[in-house]
């Protein structure tokens, strides 16, 4: 199994989030995790705990090395790890990602997120990091846009660009509940290769002739988008209309976490609640396995 989508911050384990908090004496919450129907909005901000303690490059190694550990025990061949590395103020952004880098494994490789709203200046800085650094294999734009945001998600363009021209690999979070013209928008103007959650491209037929078109890979989330309410129980998620139309779907984790799920569990439900045959199964893994960014 390979695994596409994976955040750093959402996929700490329980035991290691309670011993950084410990350390730093902070407050252990009550429930961290992430439960139906709870929104983006609300989701997102269960972030700023994990954040917290993930500030220095020793507790950044330590949760990446982690994460490679957990995704041998579950047979992953590879996984792709991503996070934004100027959240984490305890050092320069380029120790923290070279922290980061230090706990991969043979297996695995690192994508750096932007965050709607952030200045693109942001992306092309971390366009720059990734130039040097071959285990940084992709960028990302992260979180969700908001009416207060300066910028669109045309304005990110530019970094988007100078990646695809370095041979970087570009996955953008879109279309999570909202229009899908953001889909249309990241292939054409971000270069994007895969999106993240795309769960209205459906509702768009000229955008999912892009995506065919292109050969664009949806990266589906199927428990993480039951917690933030895009969809209203498993069985509603669009894959396996998505695998029907013959888009190339690649079956993610998101967060192991904050939606206490892992790989395994996300194929036994997409088989279970969304009606995927075995076929269908294997063509996910044989769509993630190509998707794999590789840097040129």
């Amino acid at each position: 199994m390979v695994e596409l989508h994976c955040h750093l911050d959402g996929s700490l384990r329980l035991s290691t989030l309670e011993d950084l908090l410990r350390q730093k004496n902070y407050q252990i919450p009550d429930n961290i995790k992430f439960y139906p129907g709870m929104g983006i909005e609300e989701a997102l901000s269960r972030f700023q705990t994990t954040l917290s303690v993930l500030q220095e490059p020793d507790a950044v190694e330590r949760v990446t090395r982690e994460i490679c550990e957990d995704a041998r025990e579950l047979k992953h061949t590879h996984t792709e790890i991503r996070f934004a590395p100027q959240l984490h103020n305890g050092a320069p952004v380029e120790e923290i990602v070279d922290a980061a880098i230090s706990g991969l494994d043979h297996r695995s490789n690192l994508i750096l997120c932007g965050l709607y709203g952030e200045p693109p200046s942001v992306l092309n800085s971390l366009v720059e990091i990734a130039r040097t650094r071959p285990r940084v294999v992709g960028i990302d734009l992260a979180g969700a846009p908001h009416n207060s945001h300066k910028y669109s998600l045309m304005d990110y363009d530019e970094p988007f660009t100078r990646a695809r021209d370095l041979g970087i690999g570009r996955t953008v979070h879109a279309a999570e509940g909202r229009s899908p013209k953001e889909i249309e928008v990241a292939i054409n103007f971000l270069h994007a290769q895969r999106i993240g959650h795309g769960l209205t491209l459906l509702e768009d037929w000229k955008t999912l002739d892009l995506v065919m078109q292109k050969g664009v890979t949806i990266e589906a989330c199927i428990t993480s988008n039951w917690h933030t309410g895009t969809i209203t129980h498993p069985s509603k998620h669009p894959i396996k209309q998505w695998l029907d139309h013959g888009v190339n779907v690649a079956i993610c984790a998101d967060n192991t976490l904050l939606s206490d799920t892992v790989l395994p569990i996300e194929y036994t439900r997409a088989n279970q609640q969304c009606g995927l045959s075995n076929r269908d199964i294997l063509q996910c893994k044989i769509n993630a396995e190509r998707a794999i960014f590789q840097r040129r």
